[in-house]
């Protein structure tokens, strides 16, 4: 057994090194003996693939987030136009009520459906404001468990990273210096 603090031979019973005083703890291997490990090498991202797959995947979301805001605003016009026997049943003036909520609803979902759908094609072009959009997005796609939240975590991952951010700022200069904007 060596002294890890001076490398000197220690007694496989002492508690103390005899040249340096250095306390002895009971897993010292010899100095020489310890392999060289090589420090863990650190794996680059391929941000530009994870920039493109979240791009997309904002756009699909933006889609399927319209389509539910197109059946919101098709249901609407249902309740608006209910037949006069199950409108008997409802109290006076509600059904325009509901059909105007409804309505309402129904385009608030398509206003956020579009607003993810352009921050995912602002992604893919690596537009500046797209950050910040996409950003927003991912916050209200949170309360969307589970899928919606798995995409609003790697959203995070990919707009927030150190290497995210540097890899989209450096992409977003050049694309903007190409587009002459």
């Amino acid at each position: 057994m060596f002294c890890t603090n001076c490398g000197g031979e220690v007694e496989q019973h002492a508690r103390f090194c005899s040249k340096c005083g250095q306390q002895v703890t009971a897993a010292t291997t010899p100095i020489a003996q310890i392999p060289a490990v090589p420090a863990p090498k650190r794996t680059e991202h391929d941000m530009n693939l994870h920039v493109t797959i979240l791009g997309w995947l904002l756009i699909g979301s933006g889609i399927l987030t319209g389509i539910g805001g197109m059946i919101v605003l098709f249901a609407s016009q249902i309740i608006r136009h209910l037949p006069p026997d199950m409108a008997r049943e409802v109290p006076v003036g509600m059904p325009p009520f509901i059909a105007w909520l409804t309505s309402v609803i129904g385009l608030a979902v398509i206003a956020v459906a579009a607003g993810t759908a352009a921050a995912g094609v602002g992604l893919l072009q690596y537009r500046t404001w797209a950050r910040t959009i996409a950003t927003i997005v991912a916050v209200l796609l949170v309360f969307h468990f589970p899928i919606g939240t798995g995409v609003a975590i790697y959203a995070f991952w990919v707009l927030f990273s150190e290497e995210g951010k540097a890899y989209f700022q450096s992409k977003s200069e050049s694309t903007m210096t190409a587009s002459g904007t």
